[in-house]
Parts: C-alpha cells; sequence; structure tokens
C-alpha cells in the first residue's frame, strides 16, 4: 500500500502529457521503452517522447536500461510500476483509446521489422504485404548493421507483441510481423523464438483466411524445426506445405516444399531419398524462371555430393554461388562460398579453400552470422590441421565453439574436442 501511494502521489505531480505516457506505458507488453516507440504509440513529436521518459526516469517510475551502453538510451519498466500504470489506464482512458495504444505499437513494430527485412534480406520472397507501413513511420537505421541491431533490440519482444495483436484481433499483423523478423531468425537462430513466432503465426495465418499467408509460415517455420534438428515436425510442416502449393497451383511454393523435405532427409542421412526431391525441386523451379530457387537446391545436392566427390561439389557450389550473386542474395551466395572453399580442402587444394573460406569468413562477420560464421571458421580449422598449422587450425576450432555455444552446444563440445585433439 505504501508503494501504491507512493506511486499515485509521483502519478498526480506530472503534467498531462506525462500522466498519458506513463498510463499508455502500462499496456505495452514489452520490457523495454524508448523514444521512437513511445512517440509513435503515444502520437508525439520525438523529442518530447524523448523528454517525458526523461522525466518518468527522474521521478523513479523508469528505470534506465545499462544493459547495452553502446545503443541509445532505453527504459525499463518495473512490474509494481507497471500494475500501477494499467490501473491509472483502466481509471481515465476508454476502452477503445487503450486498444488503440496497443495497435500503435503492433504495426509500428510491424513497419519498423518490415524496413529491417527490405534492408537485410531483399531477394527473400516474402509476400507483399496487405497493410502498408505507415507513411509517418521513419527507419531508426541507415545500414546493416543498424537493422540488425534493431532486431536484436526488439527480439525479446517479438511473442509479446504477437500475442497482442492477436488477441486485439490483428491476425494479418501478427504473421506479418513473424515474416518480417526472418533475417534475425536466419542469421542468428534462435531455435525456440523462431518455433514459437511461427506457431503462432500459422495460426494467425489460418483465422485470417490467406493460404498464401499460411504456406509462407509452414515454409519458414520448418526450416526453423530443420535448424533446431527437429526433423520429423519439419517434415511434416513441409508436407502441409507441399499439399496445400499444389492444392492452390504455386509452383515455387511446391519447389521450396520439395527442398525442405530433401534438406530434411539429407541431414537424416537418407541421400537416395533426398536426391529426387531436389531433382523435382530445381525441374519446377527452372520452368517457372526461379534461378535463386535452382541455386538453393543445387547447394543441397552439393553438400550430398561432397563426400562422394568433392570436384563435382565444387562445380555445384560455384554455379549455385554464381547464380544467386545474380539473384542479389549474397548471403546465400556467401554459404555457397564456404562450402565451395570446404569442398576445394576436401578436393586437395587446401591453399585455394582458405582463401575461399577467409573471404566467406569476413563477408559473414559483416552479416551478423552466427551458425555459418561457426561453420566457415570449423572448416578452416580442418583446412589449417591439413595444412599443418596446428596452432591456426585450434584458434579457428575453439572461435567456432565459441560460436555454437549459444545455439548448438552440441557442436560446440564436438569442434572443442577437434582443438583438444591437436
Amino acid at each position: 500500500m505504501a508503494i501504491t501511494t507512493g506511486l499515485t502521489q509521483s502519478y498526480g505531480s506530472l503534467e498531462a502529457n506525462a500522466q498519458y505516457v506513463y498510463r499508455s506505458l502500462g499496456l505495452l507488453p514489452v520490457d523495454l521503452v524508448d523514444p521512437d516507440m513511445v512517440a509513435t504509440v503515444c502520437r508525439l513529436e520525438w523529442g518530447e517522447a524523448d523528454w517525458l521518459l526523461e522525466v518518468l526516469a527522474d521521478e523513479q517510475l523508469l528505470e534506465p536500461d545499462k544493459s547495452a551502453p553502446d545503443q541509445p538510451v532505453r527504459y525499463r519498466v518495473g512490474s509494481t510500476v507497471r500494475e500501477h500504470m494499467r490501473a491509472r489506464a483502466a481509471q481515465h482512458d476508454s476502452a477503445d483509446d487503450r486498444e488503440d495504444v496497443v495497435r500503435r505499437l503492433c504495426e509500428w513494430m510491424l513497419a519498423l521489422a518490415t524496413q529491417a527485412q527490405q534492408r537485410l534480406t531483399p531477394a527473400q520472397g516474402t509476400l507483399r504485404r496487405r497493410l502498408l507501413p505507415p507513411a509517418d513511420t521513419l527507419a531508426v537505421f541507415d545500414d546493416e548493421p543498424g537493422a540488425m541491431a534493431w532486431l536484436e533490440a526488439h527480439e525479446h519482444d517479438l511473442v509479446g507483441v504477437l500475442q497482442a495483436a492477436v488477441a486485439a484481433g490483428m491476425d494479418e499483423v501478427a504473421w506479418q510481423l513473424v515474416d518480417a523478423f526472418w533475417p534475425w531468425f536466419l542469421r542468428r537462430h534462435p531455435y525456440a523464438l523462431w518455433v514459437k513466432a511461427h506457431e503462432i503465426g500459422l495460426a494467425a495465418a489460418r483465422r485470417a483466411g490467406n493460404a498464401a499467408a499460411v504456406r509462407q509460415m509452414l515454409l519458414s517455420g520448418a526450416i526453423g524445426l530443420t535448424s533446431a534438428g527437429r526433423l520429423t515436425d519439419a517434415i511434416g510442416w513441409y508436407a502441409q506445405a507441399l499439399d496445400a502449393a499444389r492444392a492452390d497451383g504455386d509452383v515455387r511454393d511446391e519447389g521450396q516444399a520439395l527442398l525442405g523435405l530433401g534438406a530434411c532427409h539429407h541431414n537424416s542421412d537418407r541421400p537416395q531419398e533426398a536426391r529426387p526431391l531436389l531433382s523435382q525441386a530445381i525441374t519446377l523451379w527452372e520452368a517457372c524462371g526461379y534461378p535463386r530457387g535452382v541455386a538453393l537446391a543445387m547447394i543441397v545436392l552439393g553438400e550430398i555430393t561432397l563426400a562422394e566427390d568433392p570436384g563435382q561439389a565444387v562445380d555445384l557450389f560455384a554455379r549455385a554461388r554464381t547464380m544467386l550473386l545474380a539473384a542479389e542474395d549474397p548471403y546465400d551466395a556467401t554459404r555457397a562460398l564456404v562450402l565451395q572453399g570446404h569442398a576445394h580442402v576436401l578436393a586437395g587444394d587446401a591453399s585455394g579453400g582458405v582463401r575461399e573460406l577467409e573471404s566467406a569468413l569476413a563477408a559473414l562477420t559483416d552479416a551478423g552470422s552466427t551458425l555459418w560464421r561457426g561453420q566457415a571458421l570449423e572448416y578452416l580449422g580442418q583446412a589449417h590441421s591439413v595444412r599443418g598449422e596446428t596452432a591456426a587450425a585450434r584458434e579457428c576450432y575453439q572461435q567456432a565453439a565459441d560460436l555454437y555455444g549459444s545455439i548448438r552446444p552440441a557442436d560446440a563440445e564436438r569442434v572443442r574436442a577437434l582443438a583438444g585433439d591437436l
């Protein structure tokens, strides 16, 4: 009661706009807030939102977050304060006004995530979104590192905002927001979040009756399941997507489902089942003019071929890389280069393989890719080991293990063992 009384007194001392911001913050399903978010949600100029957040912090109603000192200031809302904020909102604001606050947050987050996706993965075949970003929603980043930093800053907000969008009946916004976070899933591999978000997005797309969105959620969600090692679940999602794509006559999605199924069989050590599926995907995509898809299928075929004929695998990876560069997909082109370098090492050209792996590693570091940086470092360690460069090999293995540690602990232990054996 003493805390509540103190909060009520502090709230009563605020001017009207500060009180409105205070009440609105309690409605937001996020842990941290910043001036960009508050300006949109509360319909304020950025400078006023920034100043009002400082006022609330000075009154000890918000706590400045110091976890990322190199990023713009953000503020944390404590649980007790949040309850008081919500109570004041319920007392002073109508249900419609409270719903509008949440709606503006969801649309703001979709707008910014969409701009991040367009900057980071423009070649990704996302659906044309029905809801265009508000005209006055300006990007708060102007380069790829800035876009990745924004996605990182809001990673932990995603599920809460998705749930709020669903509760508000904004199913179209919900699945689109999942889709817009694709670059974060692709490059940082947060498996639990990847799957959870897609489960929410898939259910939202189904409620919205949007067949294309359902396929999109199934396909991109299945990639997450595959990456997490949940191959049986991934096969189930891909099979649903395949049936839906064929029923709707969508050749590109049919090819994507076939590619995914082929990759699952490859990862399950069933190359004889994988090859025909990948060949079907290539045939479909060549017929409909989708060279990027052809190249992605070639990468998986190259991975299957590595153990049998590294030289042929080099050719497949090189062709795939050329096609991906032409399709303006530098990220997947770099993945192909990692595998091309590894194949060169296996084919007996360790020096050439090292050059390609080092080039790919530099590009992946700029792109912020966790998994593929680890993969490149592991392959580079193998290459140095082949050349008798023990210290360099050990260093690469140790760096790879550090990267794997946050996403694939078993791989981290495996690679640490390789370093220990040198």
